[in-house]
């Protein structure tokens, strides 16, 4: 099984490089639930952080409750 940071690279790769939050958190928790695993909105976010800080995506605001990523 791949760890979610791992699959949320690979999806943002296969969007050609942006997603909305909640879209990209879609994907990632029906591609964790084929595998028999599941992520809350939370444990997303937190993931997106640490990606974010280690320089691998950028989160940008668009709209109040609405973020888009990017990848680097």
């Amino acid at each position: 099984m791949l760890p979610p940071t791992v699959i949320i690279i690979l999806e943002l790769k296969r969007r050609k490089g942006s997603a909305r939050d909640k879209d990209l958190y879609e994907a990632v928790k029906q591609i964790l639930s084929s595998m028999s695993g599941d992520i809350s909105f939370s444990q997303f976010n937190k993931m997106l952080m640490t990606l974010e800080l280690r320089g691998l995506i950028r989160v940008e605001p668009l709209k109040k409750n609405v973020r888009t990523v990017y990848l680097t």
